[in-house]
């Protein structure tokens, strides 16, 4: 099987958002699917942040003019691998995107958003679809009660189709100019995106593979961390044939589903260590990898290895991208980060977008598939 060519110009943005309203009445707002966040939330109209300044009134939540709104007496504060924090008022009202509507539902009005020094939102809202991971229980101060924990699935549940307790993602088209198509955000953004509650056939191609969720440890979510057994380079030489290199990982790494993020974020050693073998040099002021783009040519495929042999492979052209034409220094750089953390791998926008992916709630597992975008490949050795 071979690996389409999506040419050589990628996404300004590499992440997917989702249209819908929310409150009674309806009030628009952008967000971004975000599987690692604990709840969907909207810009304030009462943020005083920079990053509310900047946005447009039109674009934040009146949460006083919506009669279908309750708001809870706290906050909760919620912290990012990207650097990103917000405060939010957790809060009842009616949501709507993608033509699937949620009666009264928990959501979050976001009184304060900080973001990384230099990043420009894209939106003015994230999709919460992921576990309690994100929240920042130090800053909350809220009383945790350690044995209730468990019972956080329930909630989940809820929102669940009746008789099916998953939903599923997956790119419907590799082959339409809007497939990795970013800002500024335009409808055709939404078209290519499919966001499902059950499984749908018709979006993927051969078996779904099961794989089960890292056990919960103290207030880290198990929603949707993956045990992760290694990562390779693939490399198809037509001379010495194939030759593959790997990068030892710890012994209980796993892989976080992070939808929100448009890099691969691994251990800080091994993401030097990869990037020296693409041959990619760090750029301080870019704070990035740069490479050759003709890298797109010679470098290898990256392989994730999972639980049972599962095997999941992209093409170079979904890790390296072109720097945006106004950036001074010219050429590609590598979707390749370096994180604070051993263990943890935060499976952003290149390994998001190339699989069809299952969230099963109650089963805790993620299935994997080859998407009919057909961005990757997924098999077992």
């Amino acid at each position: 099987m071979k690996f389409p060519n999506f040419g050589k110009k990628p996404p300004k943005l590499p992440l997917t958002y989702i249209q819908g309203v929310v409150s009674t009445p309806s009030q628009e707002f952008i967000g971004v699917f975000d599987t690692a966040s604990s709840i969907s939330w909207v810009a304030s109209d009462q943020c005083q942040s920079r990053a509310c300044l900047n946005s447009f009134d039109d674009r934040k939540f009146h949460s006083r003019e919506s009669y279908t709104n309750l708001k809870f007496p706290f906050f909760v504060d919620l912290s990012y691998i990207d650097g990103t924090h917000i405060r939010i008022k957790p809060e009842l009202d009616v949501l709507t995107f993608g033509g699937f509507s949620l009666p009264p539902h928990l959501i979050g009005e976001a009184f304060e958003i900080d973001y990384p020094k230099g990043y420009l939102p894209p939106a003015n809202a994230r999709i919460g679809m992921g576990g309690f991971g994100s929240i920042d229980w130090i800053k909350t101060g809220l009383s945790i009660d350690r044995n209730a924990l468990p019972l956080i699935s329930h909630i989940f549940k809820n929102k669940r189709a009746v008789g099916d307790d998953r939903f599923s993602t997956g790119y419907i088209s590799s082959g339409s100019e809007n497939f990795r198509k970013r800002g500024p955000v335009q409808s055709e953004l939404f078209e290519s995106f499919a966001w499902i509650v059950g499984v749908d056939k018709s979006l993927y191609h051969g078996p779904i593979y099961d794989l089960s969720l890292a056990p919960m440890h103290g207030l880290r979510s198990p929603f949707w961390n993956i045990p992760i057994l290694g990562i390779d380079f693939q490399y198809n030489n037509r001379t010495s044939g194939n030759t593959t290199f790997s990068f030892k990982l710890a012994s209980n790494a796993y892989g976080k589903v992070y939808s929100s993020s448009p890099m691969l974020t691994v251990p800080e050693e091994i993401a030097e260590k990869m990037n020296t073998a693409l041959g990619a040099v760090y750029d301080e002021n870019l704070n990035i990898y740069t490479i050759s783009c003709s890298a797109y040519l010679t470098a290898p495929n990256l392989v994730f290895r999972f639980d049972d042999g599962v095997h999941a492979e992209i093409p170079p052209e979904q890790f390296i991208y072109r720097l945006e034409q106004r950036s001074k220094t010219k050429g590609c750089y590598t979707a390749i980060a370096g994180g604070p953390d051993s263990s943890r791998i935060f499976l952003g926008g290149p390994f998001f977008r190339s699989f069809y992916l299952v969230y099963q709630f109650r089963n805790f597992k993620v299935g994997i598939a080859e998407s009919i975008a057909k961005a990757g490949k997924v098999y077992k050795l």
